[in-house]
């Protein structure tokens, strides 16, 4: 298929070299420079401006930081609205607002522009491989119709309901990420206190009742041993957070548990905000309120256990 791309960052970058690994004709925009030089050198075609690019793709995805920036690239001034044509498709897989998603989708309806929000989860490397899980909102048919580029990048494709659901979905998820990775942190520096091995207590959990994400992809990886790889930062997971805190806001659905996370992690991401981290240095926070230094004190067991660092 033809499709245009604007945000070849961390995610938005993976996500357009697996398109045109799965061969299709893949116009870029960045703000970026360098990174519109390689992904011409892959076989892209850069697009000089927003309009540009609109003008020439029936269908454009946009991967970007935040609702603020697309809106303003898909409204603004010299927005993609100036080059939509009627029956263009926008999918926006930005972690955005749900709000915002369906302002600039009603806004698109009166050009006759469909917008469908698309947001992923899985991280760089199930990116980079085409596994991610996509939660789809808007029009059921024209998601059905889009199914060949979902399927480019994602091995899970789930459309959840009407616009802005899908991001409410993507939030929601990332609320529910935050807290197993939190109290897993939490029970492992309880148990780590009375002597017992991180490693060997992640072994339990992983096959038990509270295995996680986070305790099978996370913990070891990044935090026991000192890694923190920057995939997923800080300051986006607070975003989302604060996304589904304003749902359950809007809802009055009782989120007392959900509070607790908020608040503790929008302690870290205070603590944090001068620099770009990953999610997972929420450790940090944790362990100094427990005494506890993850990736010092895990230290002495990391070569016995070294197969957990390896997968």
């Amino acid at each position: 298929m033809k499709i245009g791309l604007v945000g070849l960052g961390n995610m938005g970058g993976r996500i357009g070299k697996r398109l045109l690994k799965e061969g299709h004709e893949l116009h870029v925009y960045d703000v970026n420079k360098e990174a519109l030089i390689e992904f011409q050198s892959l076989g892209a075609i850069p697009a000089q401006s927003l309009t540009e690019l609109a003008s020439k793709n029936n269908y454009i995805l946009t991967v970007l930081p935040n609702a603020d920036i697309v809106k303003d690239v898909v409204l603004g001034e010299k927005g993609l609205v100036t080059g939509l044509e009627p029956t263009s498709v926008l999918i926006d897989m930005t972690s955005s607002i749900p709000k915002v998603t369906n302002e600039v989708g009603n806004e698109l309806k009166k050009h006759k522009v469909e917008m469908l929000d698309a947001p992923v989860s899985g991280g760089v490397k199930r990116a980079e491989a085409g596994t991610l899980t996509v939660m789809v909102g808007g029009d059921l048919s024209t998601y059905e119709q889009l199914m060949p580029i979902f399927e480019s990048i994602g091995s899970k494709i789930t459309h959840v309901g009407k616009s802005g659901t899908g991001h409410a979905v993507k939030a929601l998820n990332n609320l529910v990420s935050a807290t197993t990775l939190s109290v897993t942190l939490e029970a492992l520096a309880v148990g780590m206190k009375t002597g017992i091995d991180p490693y060997k207590m992640l072994e339990v959990i992983n096959h038990s009742t509270g295995k996680s994400n986070s305790s099978e992809n996370k913990i070891a990886q990044q935090i026991l041993s000192g890694n923190y790889e920057i995939s997923f930062t800080m300051d986006l997971m607070y975003k989302d957070l604060t996304t589904a805190m304003s749902i359950a806001e809007t809802t009055e659905a009782p989120s007392p548990i959900s509070q607790a996370v908020y608040n503790l992690w929008g302690e870290a991401e205070k603590q944090m905000e001068e620099n770009k981290v990953d999610h997972t240095e929420i450790a940090h926070l944790i362990g100094e309120r427990s005494g506890i230094n993850f990736s010092k004190d895990g230290t002495k067991y990391y070569y016995e256990y070294s197969e957990f660092i390896d997968k």
